[in-house]
């Protein structure tokens, strides 16, 4: 007589609920300056599909870097290549500056 089955078992480790399955290298606090960076780059290229083509992502992880999951470290790489301005400034959170436009660049002045 063979032995059947009758419940499904999982065979994996529990693991924390908060714990997320993708670490990310960045702290929160820079994952929301490239957020806000990415979010200039935006508006200031013209549209979330230009960007998406320029940073190498699909425009659906555009769209969750820029609201739920945080942005990897390569998209904040490419973010400050495009800008033309150093990783520091985009994770400092130093570039865009506060108040800029994204349209023209003007500050807040």
């Amino acid at each position: 007589m063979a032995t059947v089955l009758r419940s499904r078992v999982a065979w994996t480790k529990p693991r924390d609920p908060t714990e997320t399955r993708r670490s990310t290298d960045l702290t929160p606090q820079e994952a929301e300056h490239v957020r806000a960076a990415i979010r200039f780059l935006r508006v200031r290229l013209g549209g979330g599909p230009k960007l998406a083509t320029l940073l190498r992502v699909n425009e659906p992880v555009l769209r969750l870097a820029c609201s739920k999951r945080p942005p990897s470290a390569a998209m904040a790489i490419r973010a400050a290549r495009i800008a033309g301005v150093s990783i520091e400034d985009v994770l400092s959170g130093t570039w865009p500056p506060v108040g800029a436009c994204p349209h023209c660049g003007r500050g807040a002045d």
